[in-house]
């Protein structure tokens, strides 16, 4: 396998997962703040949605990593086996897990407080549709994973029972 996309796929998980660290540490919250002091209203919600883009993020996050190990068995040729399989279920749980608290907190704020307009609609929707179809395509990726450990598993067992 060429080593250069590995090597580039490895720099953006860094930079991806150091800018979630950033939006986790610095920017969910100032954001939240910030909103809280201009709709006081709504400043009782800072908090806990807050804790529910934080938790989203780290969900991300978790996601990275596990595409971090995905990397590191191709580059040791060990892809087509069972352990792969964990790391793949860890992406898509992770990923739902990310889907579902964005449309919870969509639907929270646009239906249970009332607040919000066709631009918090539309973000909410955008993430959903991104984050489910994510989680489609790794479900399909998962079922060419599965057929392609069952060929390497039958051609290891030709190759050593001929």
């Amino acid at each position: 396998m060429n080593k250069l996309p590995v090597a580039l796929l490895r720099a953006f998980l860094i930079l991806i997962f150091l800018g979630g660290l950033l939006w986790q540490a610095w920017v969910v919250p100032t954001l939240a703040a910030q909103n809280a002091a201009l709709f006081p209203e709504v400043a009782f919600l800072a908090t806990p949605y807050t804790v529910v883009v934080i938790v989203a993020i780290a969900c991300l996050q978790v996601s990275m990593a596990a595409i971090w190990k995905l990397l590191t068995m191709v580059e040791r040729r060990t892809i087509f086996t069972l352990r792969a399989f964990g790391w793949v279920n860890t992406i898509i749980a992770s990923i739902a897990v990310a889907t579902f608290l964005a449309l919870s907190l969509g639907v929270h704020l646009l239906g249970g407080v009332g607040v919000g307009g066709p631009g918090v609609a539309l973000a909410i929707a955008a993430l959903t549709a991104c984050g489910s179809a994510f989680v489609l395509l790794m479900l399909v990726m998962k079922g060419l994973l599965r057929r392609a450990t069952n060929l390497a598993d039958g051609m290891a067992e030709l190759v050593e029972n001929p």
